[in-house]
């Protein structure tokens, strides 16, 4: 940072002429100015300026140095521009992480009108059962479905996730409808690996210990295995809406509500936001709400 300082203060006294001149121009002192230019001549060994009582002018060292200098300072310019215009206007490849479900079913619907409506922007999509991590992934955001995010992420909700218990019609039929929390340790239990439901399920202010019959890191395959009849499974409901409405899966338990959660965006942090992120999370959180996931 000095050397830079001192290239600039140099710059600016060659082409005003004077220190004074050199001094309003960087909006500092003349001290400051004579001071950092005197320290860039020391480090290089050379002396740049002839300095008379009625201008400076460089010497022929100076001006070959002078005109490095300015290519220099017109880089360092054109690129801070560079920046500061992608920091204005959406640009560039944004790295979304996501659960893959939610993703399939709830980002990827969406991004044709948003691709549409900002084509400088391109979007690589990490989908995973679990948490990515924003750091080791180089993620710009993630969505997270949690009841409570880590503390030390900048989070913006933009849903509402909630579990219900859901089983098919055939498998109730077989097995029984449970009335009570309890009455579930008689069924066969589905369960997601990656979540505390693996092994306890929340049911009203009961807490039960599970054993289920069959654990899966993934969402759309314990979709499946409740659509298949294989037993009870707790499951966000937007995973299977569709599913409840034709009558492929019923509801039980419906008095002992599992406690809900959030849809979040998650960023390391919200310093110079991207303005790329910020409008694809503006675009979920509409999107979302016009597919009737509540706020």
């Amino acid at each position: 940072m000095d050397a830079f300082a001192g290239i600039e203060a140099f710059a600016a006294v060659v082409e005003r002429g004077s220190f004074t001149a050199a001094a309003e121009k960087l909006q500092t002192a003349k001290s400051s100015v004579s001071e950092t230019v005197r320290a860039l001549e020391e480090r290089l060994g050379v002396r740049l300026l002839e300095r008379t009582t009625r201008r400076v002018r460089p010497t022929e060292a100076g001006a070959a140095y002078y005109a490095q200098c300015r290519r220099l300072l017109d880089a360092a310019a054109a690129a801070r521009s560079e920046a500061q215009a992608a920091h204005r206007h959406p640009v560039g490849k944004l790295r979304v992480g996501a659960p893959d479900a939610f993703a399939e079913r709830y980002i990827v619907p969406g991004l044709g009108a948003f691709l549409a409506a900002w084509p400088t922007i391109s979007i690589e999509l990490v989908e995973a059962a679990g948490a990515a991590d924003l750091v080791d992934q180089q993620l710009d955001l993630a969505i997270r479905i949690v009841e409570k995010p880590e503390p030390r992420l900048v989070v913006r909700r933009i849903a509402t996730s909630r579990i219900v218990i859901v089983a098919a019609p055939s498998y109730l039929a077989s097995a029984g409808m449970p009335r009570e929390p309890r009455d579930i340790l008689a069924h066969r239990l589905l369960a997601f690996a990656p979540l505390a439901w693996r092994d306890t399920w929340r049911l009203g202010s009961e807490t039960i210990a599970v054993q289920p019959r069959l654990l899966t890191s993934s969402g759309e395959s314990l979709r499946a295995a409740a659509l298949a009849g294989l037993g009870l499974a707790p499951v966000p409901e937007w995973l299977v809406a569709d599913a409840l409405v034709a009558g492929l899966l019923t509801r039980v338990l419906v008095d002992y509500e599992p406690p809900s959660g959030g849809i979040y965006a998650v960023y390391p942090t919200n310093r110079l936001l991207a303005p790329r992120v910020r409008v694809f999370v503006d675009h979920i959180a509409r999107d979302l709400r016009a597919r009737g996931l509540p706020r």
